[in-house]
């Protein structure tokens, strides 16, 4: 059967946008982050100068694969370069990329390939924020070179630090080292004995828009790194945009820990399908040998077993943090493609 690869410009509205929907659901591997309403967001606040782009695959009319691409112009010693990225931005998307069901990748992939090949509108096309375990960058690795496209360089981009929960809380605790268990436990009755009693609070939707400004001022007084990404404004306005567009259906959800009466930590997640995953936080920095932050996270863990969660990702960064708590790399793998 003839598959077939249509582009759209801008993000598709109506009877396609749904089946974007639909798809993104069917994917194993696909996240939050591939699906068109995250998106559409981060086009309106932080698109900025990138020109939003969608291939859909067809099979016999039907929806088998797509790929969300932003262009932009960029300086080089040369001239201007023309490049392609998988839409999102690597700043606050985690995971990027295409999205179909696992058995018809390679025909997106091959399709998708051979349309770019017959574009003269880019010179590279970089391909990030694939999750390894997810077969995207091997489908690419085969599938370019018949196209007359070659690999010009592949590399790990990052990694996400993920936990695996489907077994249960139990099973989570004693598959960490003893010592780490204890630690876990210990940083908790530490923190309530020396600040005050524990209590983790989730915030209703509605109390959201008010709690995320409390959430950017904590923030701000963390760390370094953490104040200058939220002291930019637009960043500011992404996260407010996405909580008004998730925070009603349970998707984006605020949690603070108060410790004493007084919030400690706060934590910023993402939870979409069976993934809980932790997407910004922060803590009070009077409180740092105490470990607020550490705690609010362990709390979290526990709630998402309760909730049915299979696994908890501490999305991207390699923050020794993670790794206490008992978490395991997911690669993502980046490639950049050129003309042969």
């Amino acid at each position: 059967m003839d598959i077939e690869v249509r582009t759209h410009d801008g993000l598709p509205a109506g009877t396609l946008r749904a089946d974007w929907e639909v798809l993104a659901e069917e994917d194993p591997d696909a996240t939050i982050f591939h699906t068109p309403r995250y998106l559409q967001t981060w086009v309106t606040v932080l698109g900025g100068d990138i020109t939003p782009r969608v291939r859909t695959v067809h099979r016999g009319g039907r929806l088998i694969g797509l790929v969300p691409e932003g262009y932009a112009r960029t300086g080089s010693p040369t001239g201007p370069v023309e490049v392609v990225r998988f839409l999102g931005g690597t700043e606050v998307t985690d995971y990027l990329g295409p999205i179909a069901r696992r058995e018809d990748r390679a025909d997106v992939v091959a399709a998708y390939l051979r349309e770019l090949g017959s574009d003269v509108d880019w010179d590279e096309v970089v391909i990030g924020g694939l999750a390894r375990d997810a077969g995207w960058a091997d489908a690419f690795r085969a599938e370019a070179s018949p196209v007359g496209l070659k690999i010009f360089g592949s590399d790990v981009e990052d990694v996400c630090p993920r936990i695996d929960l489907s077994g249960g809380y139990d099973a989570y605790l004693a598959s960490l080292p003893g010592k780490q268990r204890h630690e876990m436990r210990r940083k908790a009755r530490k923190l309530a004995r020396d600040a005050g009693e524990i209590r983790l609070a989730d915030v209703a939707p509605d109390m959201i828009p008010e709690q995320l400004e409390v959430f950017f001022e904590m923030a701000n007084e963390t760390e370094t790194e953490k104040a200058r990404f939220f002291r930019k404004e637009a960043m500011r306005d992404f996260f407010r945009a996405l909580a008004a567009e998730f925070a009603s259906d349970r998707i984006f959800r605020l949690h603070v820990l108060d410790v004493g009466a007084r919030p400690a930590a706060a934590t910023i997640s993402l939870v979409w399908g069976r993934e809980w995953g932790l997407y910004n936080s922060a803590f009070d920095p009077s409180l740092r040998t105490l470990a607020p932050g550490m705690v609010l996270v362990g709390e979290l863990i526990e709630q998402a077993s309760k909730e049915g969660i299979d696994v908890f990702d501490l999305l991207r960064g390699d923050e020794p943090y993670k790794y206490r708590l008992g978490a395991v790399d997911r690669p993502l793998d980046r490639l950049i493609l050129v003309r042969n």
